[in-house]
């Protein structure tokens, strides 16, 4: 079966760079936690830190190797901030894992019930590792009547800003668009049970998109944080509650960004 998986695996890569697609990174699980979480319906295997280590230094990672993708960045965890530091020391204490590693992936659904400083430990236990967070979605099938929900946007601007001023060095969204159903979704795709929220929401039948205030955060970032920008850190006195988080461009100007909140 694992041989099978992992020939699959290497012709999945191969019918892309046939078609001149490469990529640039990997994980080999989304969110290995929810497979111990009975009452989900997210179609994942559960994988403790001692058998990830095992699956990614005897088989994942040479396997990609043999087949000419060790360039590939494996990112490892690809979970929430909450088993932060302590999975990801387990699973990277194993030295040919630590090899095969290069980043740490992270979701970001338990950030407002965790804290900050998981990243920060995350950093300070692994610094040859790059943190990145890999998905953020608010998991509410989108309405009509939630359409423009600032709500919705300030989540976003918090995690955001907690995240780059603790070692994070990107940030992606799960959703580019999805329609006014929430959908369409990965699995039990019924709108009447299921379905989530994204940054853009597409109206097909009057052929129109709706820009939702997640978008504009992004944007924002987008925009002023070019690649290639470092963080930088920024004090004053009396913030008075003032969140901010400032970046060196790589053509050497300052950028500041300011969330009053």
């Amino acid at each position: 079966m694992a041989d099978f998986f992992f020939c699959s695996l290497l012709r999945y890569f191969d019918a892309f760079a046939r078609q001149n697609i490469s990529f640039w990174g990997v994980n080999p699980q989304n969110e290995p936690s929810q497979g111990y979480n009975y009452a989900s319906s997210i179609p994942v295997m559960g994988w403790s830190p001692e058998a990830y280590t095992e699956w990614v230094a005897n088989y994942l990672g040479p396997t990609l190797e043999k087949g000419g993708y060790g360039n590939l960045k494996l990112m490892i965890l690809d979970d929430n901030r909450m088993w932060l530091p302590n999975w990801v020391n387990t699973v990277l204490a194993n030295e040919k894992t630590n090899k095969y590693s290069s980043g740490i992936a992270i979701h970001w659904y338990t950030d407002s019930s965790s804290s900050d400083v998981a990243l920060r430990q995350a950093h300070e236990a692994q610094p040859d590792k790059y943190l990145m967070y890999t998905e953020a979605c608010n998991l509410v099938r989108v309405t009509r009547e939630d359409l423009g929900d600032w709500e919705v946007g300030e989540r976003y601007a918090n995690s955001m800003l907690q995240a780059f001023n603790n070692w994070v060095v990107g940030w992606t969204d799960w959703n580019m668009a999805l329609n006014e159903d929430g959908g369409p979704a990965t699995f039990n795709d019924n709108p009447t049970i299921w379905g989530y929220n994204a940054a853009i929401i597409v109206n097909a039948t009057a052929d129109e998109f709706y820009k939702q205030p997640p978008y504009y955060f992004q944007a924002h970032y987008s925009m002023f944080v070019p690649p290639g920008s470092v963080h930088i850190q920024l004090t004053y006195p009396n913030p008075g509650g003032l969140l901010h988080v400032a970046f060196l461009t790589p053509e050497n100007n300052v950028v500041v960004i300011l969330y009053n909140g």
